[in-house]
């Protein structure tokens, strides 16, 4: 299993509704096979820790 960490608890929240079918806990999307995860879903995470201030989880 690999991981995508965040660290931003915040922006993980923003997109709650967004990662149905993807693993998804704490501050990390953890996925098991690289191409079942949404390109589109990580660069707007990206986006989101990176705009946002404050306190990482």
């Amino acid at each position: 299993m690999r991981a995508f960490y965040l660290f931003r608890g915040d922006a993980r929240d923003a997109f709650a509704e967004r990662p149905a079918d993807q693993d998804v806990g704490g501050s990390c999307l953890r996925f098991s096979e690289p191409d079942r995860v949404g390109l589109d879903l990580v660069h707007d995470l990206l986006r989101a820790t990176a705009a946002a201030s404050g306190p990482v989880a």
